[in-house]
């Protein structure tokens, strides 16, 4: 269980998260929604290490691994993808997998079942926005990730995008998984039956909430 207790954040001594306490179980899923400027990305960046909390501690079956590095993390199994697709445009996606080929082979049910297996030898420049978001989430789970946080993985989508991107996610996310998603468009959580939790103003509005 990955669980986040009493954090609280502040920038320029503003408040942005202001003890927010809940808990990730493998093989949920949870959407994060609310307004701009409520904590959504902050909360994800300090669940995967990019962000440091001024208050709380994050616990990882039950060790703490509050000042844990990003990539440290992401060898415990938590991975992430961000709000820009970030890719090297030098290099062809297949090399940008960042794994070998055994593995790839291995994942190639995944790989043709998301419509992808045709642009891994494309640079990312030639790529439409969809495929690279799903190259992105396959990245990470080629790893098989215990724990994936998407922030605003629908930016840029079309509806029928969206709609091919939310069968993908159910298609492929097994049931090891715990899949957190930072987002807006609610048609995406519905897509994916996630469990919604709003933030605002820096606290989760229902209370502290244990999923």
């Amino acid at each position: 269980m990955l669980e986040l207790k009493g954090l609280k954040k502040l920038f320029d001594g503003i408040s942005v998260l202001n003890g927010v306490d809940i808990s990730f179980q493998q093989g949920s899923k949870i959407g994060l929604s609310g307004g701009n400027g409520t904590g959504k990305s902050t909360l994800l960046n300090i669940a995967t290490g990019f962000l440091t909390p001024e208050e709380g501690a994050i616990i990882l079956n039950g060790d703490n691994i509050t000042h844990f590095e990003a990539w440290k993390l992401s060898r415990l199994g938590v991975k992430r993808t961000f709000q820009k697709v970030r890719f090297n445009d030098a290099l062809i996606l297949k090399e940008q997998l960042y794994t070998s080929d055994k593995i790839i082979k291995r994942n190639l049910h995944m790989l043709e079942g998301a419509g992808i297996i045709d642009y891994l030898y494309s640079f990312p420049n030639e790529v439409p926005l969809p495929i690279l978001r799903k190259i992105e989430v396959i990245r990470a789970l080629l790893d098989r990730p215990k724990y994936l946080f998407l922030d605003e993985p629908s930016a840029g989508m079309a509806a029928t995008d969206l709609n091919d991107f939310g069968e993908f996610l159910k298609d492929y996310i097994d049931m090891e998984t715990c899949l957190v998603v930072v987002e807006h468009r609610m048609e995406l959580m519905r897509k994916i039956d996630a469990n919604i939790c709003e933030l605002r103003d820096g606290k989760l509005v229902t209370g502290n909430i244990m999923i």
